[in-house]
């Protein structure tokens, strides 16, 4: 007992600091692979682990050797296992823009456009996807698109995503400044083996987008006619047009989401288009 207190003595206020940003660091790590395929990597390589110190144990020389060269060469696997785990870590890392929007920005004008132009497409089954740049900068997804940079309207949204339009396929992407900066614009599926492939692509690309960006990503569906928001890594379905108004508010406004204004994400019916 006087060595575990002579112990906790010996704790110096930098420990204590060391350990509860550890700890930091791991949650977010475990938050950023849940849902993903890295846990059944990770629990295949423990698997490895202990292969290893049975083999050790029990004096398995073949194994031990082979065990030894496949660990020497750990940094390379794990590089070449997990490059899009590490990709989209990165990607929220580093590509915060350094000059952002204070928090209280009015931006009431651009939401309303959108949300707009959203119901507008689900009422006549029209599909569509609109980006809105947040803190984190587009701009290499903007480049893959066809440049527009033309002032916001509903007029041009419903242009862009109207069935004979040669732009209609892919994203359209909306930058701070309320410009429509790209359309046609291509985005990552996501990877989450949770709900991802359950989802029709332009959903799947929506959620995949949302979980290496922090953008919102306004969906609507072409066969069910329902409006969805991509954010965060999350989808959030069936929105009603109050809802979805309120969600972009507290988003690009600054304000912390409430988890009543978020509907469950209906798995058993999967989104297409």
């Amino acid at each position: 007992m006087e060595q575990i207190v002579e112990v906790f003595y010996q704790i110096r206020p930098q420990d204590l600091f060391d350990i509860v940003l550890l700890s930091a660091v791991i949650y977010w790590l475990l938050n950023l692979i849940k849902g993903t395929r890295t846990i059944p990597i990770l629990v295949g390589m423990t698997v490895l682990v202990g292969v290893y110190v049975l083999s050790s144990f029990l004096k398995l020389d073949a194994i031990g050797w082979l065990m030894d060269n496949l660990f020497s060469s750990a940094v390379i696997i794990l590089v070449v296992l997990f490059q899009g785990d590490i990709r989209n870590a990165l990607a929220r890392l580093g590509l915060t823009t350094m000059f952002r929007e204070s928090a209280g920005t009015d931006r009431g004008g651009l939401i309303d456009e959108v949300v707009n132009t959203a119901y507008s497409l689900s009422s006549r089954r029209i599909g569509g996807s609109i980006v809105l740049e947040h803190e984190t900068g587009l701009r290499n997804y903007i480049e893959r698109g066809t440049p527009l940079n033309a002032t916001l309207s509903r007029e041009l949204l419903e242009s862009i995503f109207a069935p004979t339009s040669p732009l209609h396929d892919g994203a359209v992407i909306i930058t701070r400044e309320g410009q429509v900066a790209a359309a046609r614009c291509i985005l990552p599926l996501s990877t989450n083996t949770r709900r991802g492939f359950s989802l029709g692509t332009r959903h799947r690309s929506a959620l995949g987008f949302s979980e290496v960006t922090d953008a919102p990503v306004v969906v609507v569906s072409e066969e069910r006619g329902k409006v969805s928001l991509a954010y965060n890594g999350e989808l959030t379905r069936d929105l009603e047009e109050t809802e979805l108004r309120k969600l972009l508010t507290q988003i690009l406004q600054g304000y912390e989401l409430k988890d009543a204004s978020t509907k469950p994400d209906p798995d058993s019916q999967p989104a297409q288009g």
